[in-house]
Parts: C-alpha cells; sequence; structure tokens
C-alpha cells in the first residue's frame, strides 16, 4: 500500500503544511532533487547518487557530510565516495578537492548555468563504526541519506532544501522511514520537500522480510502513531511472541507517562535482526535506526540482553533532539562539535535506558540491583581514573569513540554512558531524600525535556540551564555535584547507591551481570576465549607481566578454559600456591606465574538492614502494565 509501514495515521492538510512550514523555510525555492538508486546494494553493496543542484555562476563549494548527528563524530565515510562526475549543461566540469578540508569539494559555475547534475557512488559498507558499518544483505538495506548526498556551501541544514526520493531494488521490497508524504510508483518512492535536517534525522530501512507492529496510537486532534518497523533476514526472526511486542508497548506507555509530552508526530522504530549487518542504535527526532542479532525478538536471552537498545533511542527523541546542548547544533554538517555535555544527553539517557528496560517489563527487577553494582565495581577498577576525568571523556568523544581495543580501563573509555547514568542515580536519590518521597529525577524529567507537545523541534541548553532546571525541582548545591562528578579526578566513583539502603561486596559468586569467566575483580584481566584484551595496571596479573593480545594456552598444566581458571582461584585461595598459566603472544609461548589468594570475586550489591529501599522506587512502572 502507499504507505507500507511507514505512517499508520495520515495527518490532515493543515498539520501537514505545519509540519512542513517547520522544516521548510519560505525562502527557499528550489529543492535539491536528490535520487538514491539502492537497487545494487543488496548485490553489489554500493549505493548511486543523483543530485539537481541549483546554482547560480561563479565558484561553488560542495560539502560531504562530516559531523554526523547522534554519531557526535567527524565519521561521515568520505573515503567510500567514489566515480565522483559535475555537470552543467550535458558537460563535465572539473573539481578539484580542498587540500584543507577533504570533505569540500570546489567547482566554478560556468556562465548561464543555474543548475548542476552531480553523480557518485558510495562503495558499501566494508568497514567503521555505527551507520558506516550497515548496508545491505541480500534480503535487507540501511539507508543514512548523509551518506549518500553533497550539499553546497550557501545554506544552513535548516534552509537547504531537498525533494527525495529512492530507488529500492524490487516491487517486493517494503521500506520503512520518517520521512513525509510518502508516494511510490513501482520501485521509486518519493518523498515530501524537506530540510537536510530533517533529511538526515531520518533513515530509511528496506527489506523483503518485514513486519510492522502499532504499538501506540493517541487520540485527540494530534493523534500521532508508534510503530515498530522489522527488518529480517529469514521470515522466523519476525515471528515475535505478543508478550514480546507487549514489553515495547509498555516502554512507550512509561515514556509518554514520565514525560509527559512528545516531539514526534509519528515515531518510527527501525529494526534490523541480521546476523550480518552489524548492530546499531543511533537515535533520531522520529525514527530510531536499531539493530540486532537474528533471534533478538524470538530469543529471550537475546531481548533481554538488549533490552535497553530501544528505551536508550526513543529517550534521545526528548534527551538529545528536542533538548540539545547548544554545542552539538552548528549551522551545518561541517561544523566541529563541542562534546562536553555528552554526560547529559548520553549519560541521563542510558540512565533511562536502563530504568525503562526494568519499567517495560523486559528485564527483571530482581535482577536491578547487581546491574548497578556491575557498573559501579567496573569504574572502581579503572586505573585511568588517575589520570582523566569523566568530564574529559565526553569532551574527548570523537576520539574516544574511535578509540582501539586493548588497555581500555587504562585509557578510559565511553564512561559518559555508563557512569553518569550512576550520577543521575545519585541526583534522583538527593531528590527523593529532600523532597520527603514527593519528587524524583523524573520531575526533572518531565520538566526540561517534556514541556507541551511539539513537532520535532530543537531547543538547546547549556550546563547552567541543566543546574538552574534541577534547582527549579529541589534546591541543592547542584553545581558542587556536577564539579564533583564530572569535573574532579577521582581514583573512585562516588557512592551512589548507600543512601538508598544497599551497599557494594564482593563474593565468590558470579551475578546476573558479571558472568564466572570474569576475573577483572581478581587476577584483573579480561579475556574472550580465551583471549585477553584488557589487562588492570598494578593487578596481580599486570604484577606476573600479562599483557594484551594474549592467548591464554593452559593453567597449572592443562589446556585452558575458563572454568578451569576458576577452580584455580579457588583452590589457590586455601593453597595460597601460585596460578601457573602458559601464553602466547605472537609466536613466542611463555610460563607466568600469578601470586593471588583472593579467590574469585564479582560485584553485587547487599541491603543495609534499617534502611528502606529506594533502588526499588525506581524502576516501578508509573502505569500499570
Amino acid at each position: 500500500m502507499k504507505n507500507v509501514a511507514l505512517r499508520a495515521a495520515a495527518f490532515c492538510a493543515v498539520a501537514f503544511a505545519a509540519v512542513l512550514a517547520c522544516l521548510m523555510p519560505a525562502a527557499a525555492a528550489q529543492p535539491i532533487r536528490l535520487v538514491v538508486d539502492v537497487s545494487q546494494a543488496p548485490s553489489q553493496n554500493i549505493v548511486r547518487t543523483h543530485e539537481t543542484i541549483p546554482v547560480r555562476p561563479g565558484p561553488l563549494t560542495l560539502y560531504y557530510p562530516k559531523w554526523i548527528p547522534g554519531e557526535h563524530q567527524p565519521v561521515g565515510p568520505i573515503v567510500n565516495v567514489a566515480d565522483l562526475t559535475i555537470r552543467a549543461d550535458g558537460r563535465t566540469i572539473p573539481w578539484r578537492r580542498n587540500p584543507l578540508d577533504m570533505f569540500a569539494f570546489e567547482t566554478d559555475v560556468p556562465k548561464g548555468v543555474r543548475s548542476i547534475d552531480v553523480h557518485f557512488t558510495y562503495l558499501g559498507a566494508t568497514f567503521g563504526r555505527y551507520s558506516s558499518s550497515r548496508l545491505a544483505t541480500p534480503n535487507m538495506l540501511v539507508i543514512t541519506w548523509n551518506q549518500n548526498l553533497l550539499y553546497p556551501s550557501t545554506g544552513t541544514i535548516q534552509d537547504t532544501i531537498f525533494a527525495p526520493s529512492i530507488v529500492l531494488p524490487g516491487e517486493n521490497w517494503k521500506y520503512a522511514t520518517a520521512l513525509y508524504d510518502p508516494r511510490r510508483d513501482g520501485n521509486t518512492v518519493t518523498f515530501a520537500r524537506t530540510s537536510l535536517e530533517h533529511l538526515v534525522d531520518s533513515p530509511l530501512d528496506s527489506c523483503v522480510n518485514f513486519r510492522q507492529w502499532v504499538l501506540w496510537h493517541g487520540g485527540g486532534t494530534d493523534p500521532g502513531t508508534v510503530t515498530l518497523n522489522a527488518c529480517a533476514d529469514v521470515p522466523s526472526e519476525l515471528d515475535a511472541k505478543p508478550a514480546t511486542i507487549d514489553h515495547f508497548k509498555a516502554l512507550v506507555r512509561e515514556m509518554l507517562a514520565m514525560y509527559g509530552a512528545r516531539h514526534w508526530h509519528d515515531y518510527h522504530f527501525l529494526l534490523t535482526l541480521s546476523d550480518v549487518i552489524p548492530g546499531e542504535g543511533v537515535e533520531h527526532h522520529e525514527s530510531s535506526d536499531d539493530g540486532e542479532g537474528g533471534n533478538y525478538l524470538i530469543d529471550p536471552k537475546a531481548l533481554e540482553r538488549g533490552g535497553d537498545l530501544l528505551s536508550h533511542e526513543f529517550n534521545h527523541s526528548w534527551d538529545g533532539k528536542y533538548r540539545m546542548p547548544a554545542g552539538l547544533y552548528p549551522k551545518n554538517l561541517q561544523l566541529p562539535y563541542d562534546d562536553s555535555l555528552l554526560w547529559v544527553y548520553e549519560g541521563m539517557t542510558q540512565y533511562y535506558g536502563d530504568v525503562m528496560s526494568f519499567r517495560d517489563g523486559i528485564r527483571k527487577a530482581k535482577d536491578w540491583p547487581d546491574q548497578i553494582a556491575s557498573f559501579w565495581a567496573h569504574y572502581d577498577n579503572e586505573p585511568g581514573r588517575k589520570w582523566r576525568s569523566l568530564g574529559d571523556t565526553a569532551t574527548s568523544g570523537p576520539f574516544i569513540y574511535q578509540a582501539p581495543f586493548g588497555y581500555g580501563a587504562e585509557r578510559r573509555g565511553e564512561d559518559f554512558y555508563t557512569e553518569a547514568a550512576l550520577m543521575w542515580l545519585r541526583a534522583d536519590s538527593i531528590i527523593r531524600a529532600r523532597s520527603h518521597g514527593t519528587k524524583s529525577l523524573d520531575t526533572f524529567a518531565r520538566a526540561f525535556f517534556g514541556q507541551r507537545n511539539t513537532g520535532p523541534i530543537v531547543v538547546t541548553y547549556d550546563r547552567a540551564d541543566v543546574i538552574a532546571g534541577l534547582n527549579a525541582v529541589v534546591p541543592y548545591d547542584w553545581a558542587g555535584f556536577f564539579h564533583k562528578w564530572i569535573d574532579d579526578i577521582a581514583i573512585h566513583p562516588p557512592d551512589g547507591f548507600t543512601a538508598d539502603g544497599w551497599k557494594l561486596v564482593y563474593t565468590e559468586k558470579p551475578s546476573h551481570w558479571v558472568k564466572k569467566n570474569d576475573f577483572w575483580y581478581s587476577l584483573g584481566f579480561s579475556a574472550v576465549h580465551g583471549s585477553v584484551g584488557d589487562v588492570r595496571f598494578g593487578s596481580p596479573a599486570w604484577k606476573a607481566s600479562l599483557g594484551i593480545d594474549t592467548k591464554l594456552v593452559a593453567v597449572d598444566g592443562r589446556a585452558y578454559s575458563d572454568g578451569l581458571l576458576y577452580d584455580a582461584l579457588k583452590e589457590a585461595h586455601t593453597s595460597h600456591a601460585p596460578i601457573v598459566l602458559l601464553v602466547e603472544h605472537g609466536n613466542a609461548y611463555r610460563t607466568i606465574s600469578i601470586a593471588y589468594g583472593g579467590g574469585p570475586r564479582y560485584p553485587h550489591l547487599q541491603r543495609i538492614p534499617g534502611k528502606p529501599d529506594v533502588l526499588d522506587e525506581v524502576i516501578k512502572p508509573r502505569r500499570k502494565m
């Protein structure tokens, strides 16, 4: 049908005109006609772009998007752009790359020319992280429009207007996107004129094996609809049980109950289910680009493991897209970002992504305390804290995201997600205590990110606005609070849970979140399938000279296994004999002895007698399931 998995509710003409008025300024007379041909993506992993760009004679610079919204980095995959040609009135005109800005293509428009034709080929998802690593399998494809366009230097993301269309691989290919007013003619789908900002903010999934579920439908004059749109490599991977879909319906209800307002007309979860295309999680205002393994909707363990994916990206529609740090909202896609407030944008979203995974029932409430324990213990055993603040990990986001594997604890990584989530948990505790339980962090979230129903607009903020917003909920030294958590170098993360009736302990019993094969808190290294990825500075393993990129061959003279090492830990606890490992690094073998008798150690939260359990209150659903 015309909307093919796109919009379950149409807008009236007046409402739709109002949407376009927001997205397309009146000054934009002629749009850039954009045709993205993905017909060869499933078979050959390429996409062909054709643009007709209105111009004036004289010097012109065309930009390939560099700083990508939601990815917080200059990761526009320029290296995948090939076969670029520019033509005017049927003649090829030369271009040259700016040697100081490799994302800029300079040309001279001849006299009398009013438009130019631009052609290039995108060479597929062959490398990279985030959206640059996702394109197609034989049965599905993912299009992020910024990879497949150039735009002129003469406007901003708001007033550069496109008339986009896409050529699909076949008539049996269905699609889903947040772009407005789709019109299909055979394999070609055209969309309403839209701003560069909204175009880049509206990825498109297309596939042969498709299923859509309506998760929520509002009422009144602006009804709105939320849909889950899933593409799978294998049809059976779409056979989600009703109880699974009920969790996602609960997620939408919980988020709307907390924020009290929305900033989308319709919202589209775009979910790929594939063991070929890498996983994903990138936020957009009226959609999210989500990717999980093929069994995500049909295996309860896979669903729980990725239980915070959709809740995290959905939360960003409020925190990150509607309210956005001013430094993340430049006028075009070439200007650098200021990532220093990612501890709000990503940190608070990480907090609510996890919280909502319990409120919507995907995860069990009994597992919540030990999840907090696993988070806090991880940061409490992070040597990089000796030299780097949490705030610096956010400011360094553009290269932290690209950090290589190995020695991550010494480097510190994307800590502005989960350690910042611990900070927001502590903020919640403070608000509850000082308001005698009448308010919580939800109160702040509703006031700061909810406010009133709007379309997809952006309202920026800075650090002072966050502090003022919190003080409006509960007066407190929030400036000092953030200085302690964000700016100070702290060997240990501040305690965010003791006041809520819990304390951290280590036992020899693994937890739901820290498995038996995790030796980080005992020997001081992490390994996957016997390959060492990190060694904690100062740990017993470090003192024994164990390093990264090392294969564990044997433990105490027997072929290595995680279970055997666990048993050796327990035995050494009573015998006090060193644990002997045979290891391989490169093509060299050596034997090391680890002097450690502390036994297995796994973090847990334990109730403090006589104190109320505030943690349990945090994850209680706001609306009945």
